[in-house]
């Protein structure tokens, strides 16, 4: 291979390494809570909390 094909790999890893660390940086944002917050257990109580939101 030529050093043209070894630079389109090398960008194309680079990139993947950067999704993957912004989905990382993401999702461990989301699963976090504030403190006095208490995540629904089952689906009942995921439901619940579903119903309880109406638009404006």
């Amino acid at each position: 291979m030529s050093w043209g094909y070894w630079g389109i790999v090398a960008g194309l890893l680079a990139l993947l390494t950067v999704f993957f660390f912004c989905m990382d940086l993401f999702y461990r944002h989301e699963k976090t809570t504030t403190p006095g917050e208490r995540i629904p257990d089952g689906p009942e109580e995921t439901a619940r909390v579903a119903d309880s939101k109406h638009a404006a």
